[in-house]
Protein backbone atom coordinates (compact mmCIF):
# COMPACT_ATOMS: atom_id res chain seq x y z
CA UNK A 1 0.00 0.00 0.00
CA UNK A 2 1.39 3.29 -1.15
CA UNK A 3 1.84 5.83 2.13
CA UNK A 4 1.58 9.57 -0.27
CA UNK A 5 1.68 11.07 3.59
CA UNK A 6 5.77 9.91 3.65
CA UNK A 7 6.49 10.96 -0.04
CA UNK A 8 5.30 14.24 0.78
CA UNK A 9 6.99 15.22 3.57
CA UNK A 10 10.54 13.72 2.30
CA UNK A 11 9.86 16.13 -0.94
CA UNK A 12 9.18 19.16 1.30
CA UNK A 13 12.20 18.07 3.77
CA UNK A 14 14.09 17.70 0.57
CA UNK A 15 12.78 20.78 -1.13
CA UNK A 16 13.50 23.02 2.16
CA UNK A 17 16.88 21.39 2.63
CA UNK A 18 17.82 22.21 -0.70
CA UNK A 19 16.70 25.82 -0.44
CA UNK A 20 18.57 26.76 2.52
CA UNK A 21 21.65 25.29 1.55
CA UNK A 22 21.81 26.64 -1.92
CA UNK A 23 21.33 30.16 -1.15
CA UNK A 24 24.68 30.62 -0.24
CA UNK A 25 27.47 32.59 -2.33
CA UNK A 26 30.17 30.47 -2.21
CA UNK A 27 30.30 27.54 -5.15
CA UNK A 28 31.73 24.93 -2.64
CA UNK A 29 28.64 25.89 -0.20
CA UNK A 30 26.46 25.38 -3.62
CA UNK A 31 28.03 22.62 -4.66
CA UNK A 32 27.77 20.86 -1.76
CA UNK A 33 24.21 21.43 -1.67
CA UNK A 34 23.60 20.26 -5.00
CA UNK A 35 25.40 16.62 -3.59
CA UNK A 36 23.29 16.76 -0.70
CA UNK A 37 20.09 17.48 -2.18
CA UNK A 38 20.74 14.80 -5.06
CA UNK A 39 21.72 12.00 -2.22
CA UNK A 40 18.51 13.37 -0.18
CA UNK A 41 16.62 12.51 -3.72
CA UNK A 42 18.44 9.27 -3.56
CA UNK A 43 16.81 8.53 -0.45
CA UNK A 44 13.19 8.81 -1.36
CA UNK A 45 13.66 6.82 -4.60
CA UNK A 46 14.80 4.00 -2.49
CA UNK A 47 11.81 4.39 0.32
CA UNK A 48 9.75 4.57 -2.73
CA UNK A 49 10.47 1.38 -4.51
CA UNK A 50 10.98 -0.18 -1.04
CA UNK A 51 7.40 0.67 -0.24
CA UNK A 52 6.11 0.10 -3.96
CA UNK A 53 7.57 -3.20 -5.25
CA UNK A 54 9.34 -5.32 -2.20
CA UNK A 55 8.16 -8.51 -1.56
CA UNK A 56 6.87 -7.91 1.64
CA UNK A 57 4.91 -4.98 2.46
CA UNK A 58 6.96 -2.74 5.11
CA UNK A 59 5.60 0.21 7.17
CA UNK A 60 7.32 2.88 5.86
CA UNK A 61 7.27 4.90 9.17
CA UNK A 62 9.18 1.87 10.16
CA UNK A 63 11.80 2.20 7.50
CA UNK A 64 12.57 6.15 8.23
CA UNK A 65 13.55 5.50 11.75
CA UNK A 66 15.59 2.60 10.81
CA UNK A 67 17.31 5.05 8.67
CA UNK A 68 17.45 7.40 11.20
CA UNK A 69 19.00 4.63 13.54
CA UNK A 70 21.59 3.96 11.06
CA UNK A 71 22.78 7.56 10.23
CA UNK A 72 23.52 7.62 14.03
CA UNK A 73 25.57 4.83 14.26
CA UNK A 74 27.91 6.44 12.46
CA UNK A 75 28.83 8.87 14.55
CA UNK A 76 30.09 7.75 18.16
CA UNK A 77 29.30 4.68 19.74
CA UNK A 78 27.11 7.00 22.18
CA UNK A 79 25.16 9.13 20.03
CA UNK A 80 21.51 7.44 20.26
CA UNK A 81 18.05 7.81 18.64
CA UNK A 82 15.49 6.49 21.16
CA UNK A 83 11.88 6.04 20.56
CA UNK A 84 9.46 7.89 23.08
CA UNK A 85 9.48 4.46 24.77
CA UNK A 86 12.70 4.17 25.13
CA UNK A 87 13.25 7.63 26.01
CA UNK A 88 10.90 7.60 29.05
CA UNK A 89 12.20 4.25 30.33
CA UNK A 90 16.08 6.13 29.96
CA UNK A 91 14.86 8.64 31.51
CA UNK A 92 13.25 7.23 34.76
CA UNK A 93 16.55 6.37 35.96
CA UNK A 94 17.57 9.80 36.44
CA UNK A 95 14.51 11.87 36.72
CA UNK A 96 12.75 9.07 38.41
CA UNK A 97 8.77 8.02 37.41
CA UNK A 98 5.32 7.82 39.18
CA UNK A 99 4.19 4.24 40.41
CA UNK A 100 4.30 2.40 43.56
CA UNK A 101 7.70 1.79 44.56
CA UNK A 102 8.80 -1.51 43.96
CA UNK A 103 11.56 -3.47 42.96
CA UNK A 104 9.56 -7.00 41.23
CA UNK A 105 10.45 -10.08 39.40
CA UNK A 106 7.92 -12.61 38.31
CA UNK A 107 8.83 -15.81 40.05
CA UNK A 108 6.45 -19.09 39.74
CA UNK A 109 4.11 -16.55 37.34
CA UNK A 110 3.17 -13.99 39.74
CA UNK A 111 4.68 -10.65 40.56
CA UNK A 112 6.74 -10.47 43.46
CA UNK A 113 8.11 -8.11 45.43
CA UNK A 114 11.84 -8.07 45.57
CA UNK A 115 12.62 -4.81 47.56
CA UNK A 116 10.38 -2.08 48.66
CA UNK A 117 11.59 1.72 47.77
CA UNK A 118 11.74 3.80 50.99
CA UNK A 119 9.20 6.54 51.47
CA UNK A 120 7.13 5.28 48.35
CA UNK A 121 3.62 4.41 47.89
CA UNK A 122 4.39 0.55 48.79
CA UNK A 123 6.60 1.39 51.57
CA UNK A 124 3.78 3.33 53.28
CA UNK A 125 1.38 1.20 52.66
CA UNK A 126 3.39 -1.63 54.36
CA UNK A 127 4.12 -4.08 51.68
CA UNK A 128 6.84 -6.31 51.99
CA UNK A 129 9.92 -7.87 50.19
CA UNK A 130 7.82 -11.76 49.10
CA UNK A 131 4.70 -10.19 48.87
CA UNK A 132 3.25 -11.61 45.36
CA UNK A 133 0.75 -9.06 43.81
CA UNK A 134 -2.35 -11.50 41.87
CA UNK A 135 -4.38 -8.95 40.65
CA UNK A 136 -4.24 -5.31 39.49
CA UNK A 137 -7.77 -3.31 39.04
CA UNK A 138 -9.69 -6.30 39.29
CA UNK A 139 -8.25 -8.19 36.51
CA UNK A 140 -5.53 -11.47 37.57
CA UNK A 141 -2.12 -10.60 36.95
CA UNK A 142 -1.01 -14.17 37.55
CA UNK A 143 1.10 -15.20 34.50
CA UNK A 144 1.70 -11.33 33.12
CA UNK A 145 4.57 -11.01 31.50
CA UNK A 146 7.78 -9.03 33.23
CA UNK A 147 7.47 -6.23 30.54
CA UNK A 148 4.10 -5.64 31.17
CA UNK A 149 3.75 -4.99 34.84
CA UNK A 150 5.26 -1.20 34.47
CA UNK A 151 2.41 -0.57 32.06
CA UNK A 152 -0.34 -1.42 34.67
CA UNK A 153 1.26 -0.21 38.10
CA UNK A 154 2.79 3.26 36.33
CA UNK A 155 1.18 5.93 35.88
CA UNK A 156 0.08 9.60 36.45
CA UNK A 157 1.07 11.26 39.50
CA UNK A 158 -1.67 11.40 42.08
CA UNK A 159 -4.06 8.76 40.62
CA UNK A 160 -5.20 5.13 41.93
CA UNK A 161 -4.65 1.90 41.60
CA UNK A 162 -6.59 -0.94 43.16
CA UNK A 163 -3.77 -4.39 44.20
CA UNK A 164 -4.43 -7.54 45.63
CA UNK A 165 -1.43 -9.36 47.38
CA UNK A 166 -0.82 -12.64 48.77
CA UNK A 167 1.50 -12.76 51.79
CA UNK A 168 2.62 -16.08 53.04
CA UNK A 169 0.81 -16.97 56.18
CA UNK A 170 -2.27 -15.02 55.16
CA UNK A 171 -5.42 -17.05 54.49
CA UNK A 172 -6.37 -14.76 51.47
CA UNK A 173 -5.28 -12.33 49.62
CA UNK A 174 -5.86 -8.87 50.40
CA UNK A 175 -6.54 -5.68 48.85
CA UNK A 176 -4.63 -2.01 48.85
CA UNK A 177 -5.64 1.12 47.27
CA UNK A 178 -2.29 2.67 46.33
CA UNK A 179 -1.69 6.34 45.20
CA UNK A 180 0.76 6.38 42.40
CA UNK A 181 3.68 9.26 42.98
CA UNK A 182 7.23 10.37 42.27
CA UNK A 183 9.20 7.56 42.52
CA UNK A 184 13.27 8.48 42.67
CA UNK A 185 15.80 6.02 42.68
CA UNK A 186 18.17 6.40 44.79
CA UNK A 187 21.59 7.33 43.36
CA UNK A 188 23.17 7.02 47.16
CA UNK A 189 22.87 3.32 47.83
CA UNK A 190 24.49 3.07 50.63
CA UNK A 191 26.38 4.68 53.21
CA UNK A 192 27.21 3.78 56.57
CA UNK A 193 30.68 3.57 59.12
CA UNK A 194 32.69 0.87 57.30
CA UNK A 195 35.19 1.13 60.30
CA UNK A 196 35.73 2.85 63.53
CA UNK A 197 36.06 6.72 61.83
CA UNK A 198 35.66 5.49 58.09
CA UNK A 199 32.19 6.22 56.22
CA UNK A 200 31.73 4.07 53.12
CA UNK A 201 29.26 5.63 50.64
CA UNK A 202 28.28 4.07 47.46
CA UNK A 203 26.81 6.39 44.42
CA UNK A 204 25.23 4.30 41.69
CA UNK A 205 24.10 6.88 39.14
CA UNK A 206 24.28 10.71 39.24
CA UNK A 207 20.87 12.06 39.35
CA UNK A 208 18.70 14.62 39.68
CA UNK A 209 18.73 14.11 43.40
CA UNK A 210 22.42 12.93 43.84
CA UNK A 211 23.19 16.25 45.56
CA UNK A 212 20.43 15.96 48.16
CA UNK A 213 21.18 12.59 48.73
CA UNK A 214 24.99 12.61 48.58
CA UNK A 215 24.65 15.76 51.67
CA UNK A 216 22.50 13.77 54.06
CA UNK A 217 24.64 11.00 53.71
CA UNK A 218 28.06 12.81 54.49
CA UNK A 219 25.94 14.32 57.67
CA UNK A 220 25.07 11.10 58.92
CA UNK A 221 27.98 10.20 58.43
CA UNK A 222 29.81 13.12 59.87
CA UNK A 223 27.59 12.51 62.84
CA UNK A 224 28.47 8.91 63.68
CA UNK A 225 32.36 10.35 63.73
CA UNK A 226 33.27 9.93 60.27
CA UNK A 227 37.30 11.78 59.48
CA UNK A 228 37.91 9.11 56.34
CA UNK A 229 35.97 8.14 53.82
CA UNK A 230 35.92 5.30 51.17
CA UNK A 231 33.90 6.88 48.06
CA UNK A 232 32.63 4.08 45.73
CA UNK A 233 31.64 4.91 42.02
CA UNK A 234 32.65 1.23 40.73
CA UNK A 235 30.03 0.39 38.37
CA UNK A 236 28.91 3.91 38.23
CA UNK A 237 27.67 4.57 34.52
CA UNK A 238 27.14 8.01 34.90
CA UNK A 239 24.57 10.45 34.67
CA UNK A 240 24.19 14.51 35.18
CA UNK A 241 26.85 16.72 34.77
CA UNK A 242 25.72 19.29 37.11
CA UNK A 243 24.83 16.49 39.41
CA UNK A 244 28.83 15.50 39.21
CA UNK A 245 30.27 18.55 39.16
CA UNK A 246 28.18 19.35 42.48
CA UNK A 247 29.38 16.26 43.70
CA UNK A 248 32.91 17.08 43.38
CA UNK A 249 32.46 20.33 44.96
CA UNK A 250 31.86 18.55 48.38
CA UNK A 251 35.69 17.99 48.77
CA UNK A 252 36.95 20.45 46.10
CA UNK A 253 38.18 24.14 47.43
CA UNK A 254 36.06 27.40 45.66
CA UNK A 255 37.30 28.40 42.71
CA UNK A 256 38.64 25.89 41.41
CA UNK A 257 37.62 24.16 38.25
CA UNK A 258 35.95 21.06 37.88
CA UNK A 259 35.40 19.96 34.25
CA UNK A 260 34.99 22.03 31.38
CA UNK A 261 33.51 21.05 27.69
CA UNK A 262 34.23 21.71 24.56
CA UNK A 263 33.25 20.80 20.83
CA UNK A 264 33.02 22.46 17.44
CA UNK A 265 30.75 24.91 18.01
CA UNK A 266 31.92 27.73 20.10
CA UNK A 267 28.77 27.85 22.59
CA UNK A 268 30.14 24.50 23.38
CA UNK A 269 33.21 25.74 25.41
CA UNK A 270 31.51 25.53 29.30
CA UNK A 271 33.80 25.75 32.81
CA UNK A 272 32.34 24.46 36.16
CA UNK A 273 33.78 25.67 38.71
CA UNK A 274 33.99 24.68 42.89
CA UNK A 275 32.17 26.90 45.37
CA UNK A 276 32.91 27.49 48.99
CA UNK A 277 29.56 24.91 50.16
CA UNK A 278 29.96 22.55 52.75
CA UNK A 279 33.52 22.02 51.71
CA UNK A 280 34.87 19.23 53.55
CA UNK A 281 38.78 19.92 53.18
CA UNK A 282 40.11 18.00 56.26
CA UNK A 283 38.23 15.03 55.30
CA UNK A 284 40.83 12.31 53.76
CA UNK A 285 39.43 10.04 50.81
CA UNK A 286 39.79 7.07 48.84
CA UNK A 287 37.68 7.02 45.29
CA UNK A 288 37.02 3.62 44.27
CA UNK A 289 36.31 3.19 40.08
CA UNK A 290 36.76 0.48 38.08
CA UNK A 291 36.21 -0.32 34.30
CA UNK A 292 32.73 0.12 33.85
CA UNK A 293 32.84 3.81 35.92
CA UNK A 294 31.98 5.94 32.96
CA UNK A 295 31.01 9.50 32.34
CA UNK A 296 29.88 11.72 35.36
CA UNK A 297 31.67 9.49 37.48
CA UNK A 298 34.96 9.75 35.87
CA UNK A 299 34.19 13.56 35.93
CA UNK A 300 34.18 13.25 39.79
CA UNK A 301 37.11 11.24 40.19
CA UNK A 302 38.98 12.97 37.56
CA UNK A 303 38.84 16.55 39.54
CA UNK A 304 39.44 14.84 42.73
CA UNK A 305 42.40 13.83 41.60
CA UNK A 306 43.69 16.54 39.50
CA UNK A 307 43.35 18.87 42.47
CA UNK A 308 44.99 16.08 44.84
CA UNK A 309 42.20 15.87 46.50
CA UNK A 310 41.55 12.35 46.85
CA UNK A 311 43.48 9.25 46.05
CA UNK A 312 42.09 7.13 43.38
CA UNK A 313 42.20 3.55 43.48
CA UNK A 314 41.25 0.27 41.55
CA UNK A 315 40.88 0.41 38.03
CA UNK A 316 41.13 2.75 34.78
CA UNK A 317 37.59 4.15 33.79
CA UNK A 318 36.13 2.95 30.62
CA UNK A 319 37.03 6.55 29.04
CA UNK A 320 33.23 7.92 28.01
CA UNK A 321 33.94 11.58 27.71
CA UNK A 322 31.29 12.81 25.40
CA UNK A 323 28.71 15.71 26.51
CA UNK A 324 25.28 13.98 25.21
CA UNK A 325 22.84 16.82 24.62
CA UNK A 326 19.08 15.82 24.76
CA UNK A 327 16.98 16.93 21.13
CA UNK A 328 13.20 16.22 22.09
CA UNK A 329 11.12 15.18 18.89
CA UNK A 330 7.67 16.01 18.17
CA UNK A 331 6.51 12.29 18.38
CA UNK A 332 8.28 12.34 21.54
CA UNK A 333 11.42 10.62 20.82
CA UNK A 334 14.80 11.80 21.41
CA UNK A 335 18.43 12.18 20.00
CA UNK A 336 21.10 11.73 22.50
CA UNK A 337 23.61 13.64 20.41
CA UNK A 338 27.31 14.09 21.28
CA UNK A 339 28.17 17.71 20.74
CA UNK A 340 30.83 18.39 22.77
CA UNK A 341 33.95 16.61 25.23
CA UNK A 342 34.71 16.44 28.77
CA UNK A 343 38.18 17.59 30.36
CA UNK A 344 39.38 17.19 33.49
CA UNK A 345 40.90 20.52 35.18
CA UNK A 346 44.25 19.26 33.91
CA UNK A 347 43.72 19.39 30.32
CA UNK A 348 43.00 15.42 30.35
CA UNK A 349 40.47 13.86 27.28
CA UNK A 350 38.18 11.52 29.00
CA UNK A 351 37.12 10.39 26.43
CA UNK A 352 38.68 6.79 24.83
CA UNK A 353 39.96 6.93 21.05
CA UNK A 354 37.19 4.93 19.16
CA UNK A 355 38.59 5.79 15.84
CA UNK A 356 38.35 2.27 13.85
CA UNK A 357 36.92 -0.31 16.06
CA UNK A 358 33.36 -1.31 15.41
CA UNK A 359 30.50 -0.69 17.79
CA UNK A 360 31.06 -4.28 19.32
CA UNK A 361 35.01 -3.73 19.57
CA UNK A 362 34.67 -0.08 21.28
CA UNK A 363 32.35 -1.62 24.28
CA UNK A 364 34.07 -5.14 24.40
CA UNK A 365 37.78 -3.94 24.49
CA UNK A 366 37.22 -2.33 27.62
CA UNK A 367 36.36 -5.97 29.11
CA UNK A 368 39.32 -7.56 27.94
CA UNK A 369 42.36 -7.47 30.52
CA UNK A 370 45.30 -8.06 27.88
CA UNK A 371 43.82 -4.84 25.87
CA UNK A 372 43.41 -3.06 28.78
CA UNK A 373 47.27 -3.53 29.86
CA UNK A 374 48.08 -2.40 26.65
CA UNK A 375 46.20 0.15 26.09
CA UNK A 376 47.42 1.42 30.21
CA UNK A 377 51.26 0.63 29.39
CA UNK A 378 50.96 2.63 26.22
CA UNK A 379 54.28 5.24 26.35
CA UNK A 380 52.87 7.06 23.91
CA UNK A 381 49.70 8.38 26.33
CA UNK A 382 50.20 11.62 27.17
CA UNK A 383 51.05 12.88 30.38
CA UNK A 384 49.67 16.23 32.98
CA UNK A 385 50.38 17.20 36.19
CA UNK A 386 47.99 17.77 38.71
CA UNK A 387 46.95 20.97 39.83
CA UNK A 388 48.86 21.76 43.83
CA UNK A 389 51.49 18.80 44.19
CA UNK A 390 52.57 18.72 40.00
CA UNK A 391 52.56 14.45 39.96
CA UNK A 392 52.40 12.73 36.82
CA UNK A 393 48.85 11.77 35.70
CA UNK A 394 48.28 9.72 32.39
CA UNK A 395 45.67 10.96 29.96
CA UNK A 396 44.65 9.29 26.52
CA UNK A 397 41.11 8.27 27.55
CA UNK A 398 39.70 7.65 31.17
CA UNK A 399 41.08 8.24 34.62
CA UNK A 400 43.97 5.92 35.52
CA UNK A 401 43.96 5.62 39.76
CA UNK A 402 46.78 6.11 41.59
CA UNK A 403 47.10 2.92 42.89
CA UNK A 404 46.04 -0.23 40.99
CA UNK A 405 44.04 -2.62 42.95
CA UNK A 406 43.40 -6.42 42.46
CA UNK A 407 40.10 -7.04 40.78
CA UNK A 408 37.92 -9.87 42.60
CA UNK A 409 37.84 -12.99 40.27
CA UNK A 410 34.74 -14.30 39.93
CA UNK A 411 34.86 -17.86 41.54
CA UNK A 412 31.21 -19.02 41.03
CA UNK A 413 30.54 -22.04 39.50
CA UNK A 414 28.56 -22.56 36.76
CA UNK A 415 26.20 -24.73 39.15
CA UNK A 416 25.76 -21.74 41.47
CA UNK A 417 25.25 -19.54 38.29
CA UNK A 418 22.46 -21.60 37.10
CA UNK A 419 20.94 -21.69 40.88
CA UNK A 420 21.16 -18.66 41.12
CA UNK A 421 19.70 -17.27 37.63
CA UNK A 422 16.74 -20.01 37.58
CA UNK A 423 13.43 -18.48 37.12
CA UNK A 424 12.36 -20.10 40.54
CA UNK A 425 15.22 -17.23 42.30
CA UNK A 426 15.69 -19.96 44.76
CA UNK A 427 18.54 -18.09 47.07
CA UNK A 428 15.54 -15.48 47.58
CA UNK A 429 12.33 -17.66 47.89
CA UNK A 430 14.33 -20.30 50.40
CA UNK A 431 15.70 -17.02 52.41
CA UNK A 432 12.25 -15.76 52.85
CA UNK A 433 10.55 -19.75 53.62
CA UNK A 434 13.85 -20.05 56.18
CA UNK A 435 13.73 -16.93 57.94
CA UNK A 436 9.46 -17.44 58.45
CA UNK A 437 10.69 -20.68 60.17
CA UNK A 438 13.53 -19.47 62.08
CA UNK A 439 11.86 -16.75 64.01
CA UNK A 440 14.67 -16.19 66.55
CA UNK A 441 16.61 -14.58 63.72
CA UNK A 442 14.83 -11.42 64.20
CA UNK A 443 15.63 -11.08 67.41
CA UNK A 444 20.30 -11.67 66.42
CA UNK A 445 22.69 -9.29 66.47
CA UNK A 446 23.31 -8.64 63.44
CA UNK A 447 27.16 -8.05 63.55
CA UNK A 448 27.10 -11.39 64.81
CA UNK A 449 25.33 -12.75 62.21
CA UNK A 450 27.90 -11.31 60.41
CA UNK A 451 31.10 -12.89 61.87
CA UNK A 452 29.85 -16.29 62.37
CA UNK A 453 31.37 -17.95 59.23
CA UNK A 454 28.42 -20.35 59.00
CA UNK A 455 25.34 -21.06 59.18
CA UNK A 456 23.06 -23.74 60.67
CA UNK A 457 24.71 -26.61 59.78
CA UNK A 458 21.53 -28.07 58.44
CA UNK A 459 21.06 -25.66 55.85
CA UNK A 460 22.82 -26.51 53.20
CA UNK A 461 21.08 -30.09 53.13
CA UNK A 462 17.77 -28.93 53.07
CA UNK A 463 18.52 -26.29 50.29
CA UNK A 464 19.73 -28.79 48.30
CA UNK A 465 16.15 -30.79 49.21
CA UNK A 466 14.64 -27.31 48.05
CA UNK A 467 16.06 -27.43 45.36
CA UNK A 468 14.84 -30.57 43.98
CA UNK A 469 11.38 -29.88 45.43
CA UNK A 470 11.85 -26.79 42.80
CA UNK A 471 12.84 -29.16 39.90
CA UNK A 472 16.27 -27.87 40.05
CA UNK A 473 18.70 -30.74 39.37
CA UNK A 474 22.01 -30.46 40.87
CA UNK A 475 24.56 -33.30 41.40
CA UNK A 476 26.23 -34.46 44.72
CA UNK A 477 29.30 -33.77 43.66
CA UNK A 478 28.58 -30.35 41.64
CA UNK A 479 26.96 -29.68 45.22
CA UNK A 480 29.75 -30.67 47.40
CA UNK A 481 32.39 -28.55 45.25
CA UNK A 482 29.98 -25.33 45.22
CA UNK A 483 28.94 -25.77 49.00
CA UNK A 484 30.86 -22.54 49.79
CA UNK A 485 29.63 -20.16 47.20
CA UNK A 486 26.28 -21.72 48.04
CA UNK A 487 26.36 -20.96 51.81
CA UNK A 488 27.85 -17.69 51.43
CA UNK A 489 24.51 -16.59 48.59
CA UNK A 490 22.13 -17.81 51.38
CA UNK A 491 23.70 -15.99 54.02
CA UNK A 492 23.58 -12.78 51.68
CA UNK A 493 19.61 -13.69 51.30
CA UNK A 494 18.77 -14.41 54.93
CA UNK A 495 21.04 -10.85 56.30
CA UNK A 496 19.17 -8.93 53.26
CA UNK A 497 15.24 -10.54 54.41
CA UNK A 498 15.97 -9.92 58.70
CA UNK A 499 17.58 -6.21 58.30
CA UNK A 500 17.24 -5.35 54.96
CA UNK A 501 19.05 -4.43 51.98
CA UNK A 502 22.10 -2.38 53.45
CA UNK A 503 22.80 -5.80 55.77
CA UNK A 504 22.87 -7.87 52.37
CA UNK A 505 25.33 -5.33 51.00
CA UNK A 506 27.28 -5.78 54.32
CA UNK A 507 28.22 -9.59 53.88
CA UNK A 508 28.68 -8.92 49.83
CA UNK A 509 31.32 -6.75 51.45
CA UNK A 510 33.42 -9.55 52.85
CA UNK A 511 34.19 -10.70 49.43
CA UNK A 512 35.34 -7.30 48.23
CA UNK A 513 38.79 -7.82 48.13
CA UNK A 514 39.42 -4.26 46.37
CA UNK A 515 37.26 -2.32 48.95
CA UNK A 516 39.44 -4.25 51.66
CA UNK A 517 42.82 -2.97 49.72
CA UNK A 518 41.01 0.25 49.33
CA UNK A 519 40.60 0.73 53.57
CA UNK A 520 44.32 -0.39 53.43
CA UNK A 521 45.09 3.02 51.45
CA UNK A 522 43.62 5.56 54.14
CA UNK A 523 47.16 6.45 54.84
CA UNK A 524 48.01 7.26 51.48
CA UNK A 525 44.96 9.37 51.11
CA UNK A 526 45.94 11.51 54.15
CA UNK A 527 49.69 11.87 53.34
CA UNK A 528 48.50 13.37 49.97
CA UNK A 529 45.92 15.65 51.92
CA UNK A 530 47.91 16.83 54.12
CA UNK A 531 51.15 17.39 51.57
CA UNK A 532 48.43 19.50 49.72
CA UNK A 533 46.37 21.72 51.48
CA UNK A 534 49.07 23.24 53.53
CA UNK A 535 49.64 26.59 53.05
CA UNK A 536 50.54 26.31 49.43
CA UNK A 537 49.36 28.86 46.37
CA UNK A 538 47.83 25.86 44.17
CA UNK A 539 48.01 26.85 40.39
CA UNK A 540 44.89 28.17 38.65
Amino acid sequence: MRTHGIRRLWFVLIAGIGLVLLTGAAVQVANSSKSLYAKLRLFSEVLDRIENDYVEEKDPQVLVESAIRGMVSSLDPHTNYLSAEQFEKWNQNFEGYSGIGIYFDVISDKITIMSIIPGGPSDKAGLLSGDRIVAINGETAVGMKRDDVPLKLMGPRGTKVDISVERTGWSKPRSYTLVRDEVHIQSVSFAFMIQPEVGYVQITRFSATTDTELEKALGKLEEQGMNQLILDLRRNGGGYLEAAVKAADKFIPGGKRIVYTKGRMPDSFREFFSTDRATRLSLPIVVLIDRASASASEIVAGSLQDWDRALIAGETSFGKGLVQSQYRMNDGSALLMTTAHYYTPSGRLIQRSYSNKSFDNYFNEIMEDSVRAKWEKDPSRPAYKTMVLGRKVLGGGGITPDVFLATSVDTLTQTVRRIFFAAQRPFFTFAEAYVRKHPELEGRDFNTFIRDPKLNSGILPQFLAFLKDQGIAVSSGEYVRSADDIQFLLKQNIATKVWGDEAGFKVQMLRDRELLEAIGKLPLAQALLAKAYRPVNPRK
